[in-house]
This record gives C-alpha cells, structure tokens and sequence, in this order.
C-alpha cells in the first residue's frame, strides 16, 4: 500500500511538471509573436520615418525652390547613409543646373522595400 501511495505521488509530480512545461512553452510562444510584431511595427516607423524627409515635395506643381530643398535634403541623406543602404538616385541627377523659377515641376518616386530609392523630376508643360 505504502509502494502504491508512492507512486501516485510520482505519477502526480510528473503530471504537474508536464503541465508547467507546457504553460512555459505557450508563454514562450505568445511572447515570440508579440516580439515579431514590434519588429514589424518598428520597420514600418523607420520606413514612414525615413520617407516623411521626402514626401511633402511628390506631386504636381512644385515650384524651383521646393526642388532645390528636395535635392539638399536628398544630398543630405545619401551623404548621411555611408552604407548606401538606403541611397536615393535623383533622375535628372542634374536637376540644379536646369531649374527656371518661372517653371512647376511633377516630382515622382520608385520604391524599394517600402523605402523611396529614385525620384524622378519633370518639368510641366503649359496647355497654351
């Protein structure tokens, strides 16, 4: 009797560390998706954070010196990117010496992964 008693407590003992593995490993489980969704949400703020420099001058009817502002902040970013991780190609890569003030400008941009990699500047034609 006393070698039965016994086992019950064993058997009871390895049941109940079972189940504390198991509550341990659906801890660890919830806890790996939580981590990958803060990964996640923390790429899509340094991307939104690393495009909002340059969002504010895409679209139509940007004036000369919303350009000029456009390529310093460009020029600003490759020169503070020395990986070239994230490296923007202006297209034409010459736009500074072909500015008129008296023109508007439609300024487009390609994206890699999210992050803008080439802007595009062309000068609007006038309906006359």
């Amino acid at each position: 009797m006393e070698n039965a008693s016994k086992a019950l407590i064993i058997a009871g003992a390895i049941l109940i560390s079972i189940l504390l593995i198991s509550v341990g490993v659906l801890i660890m489980n919830s806890t790996g998706d939580t981590t990958k969704s803060v990964e996640d949400s923390a790429g899509q703020i340094a991307i939104r954070t690393f495009n909002s420099n340059f969002t504010p001058y895409l679209g139509e009817h940007q004036t000369a010196s919303q350009i000029r502002a456009l390529v310093s902040a460009v020029n600003a970013s490759n020169a503070k990117d020395s990986d070239q991780e994230h490296q923007i190609t202006l297209e034409p890569a010459d736009i500074n010496k072909t500015l008129k003030s008296s023109k508007k400008y439609t300024v487009e941009a390609d994206y890699d992964n999210g992050y803008i990699s080439k802007i595009t500047i062309k000068a609007e034609t006038t309906g006359k």
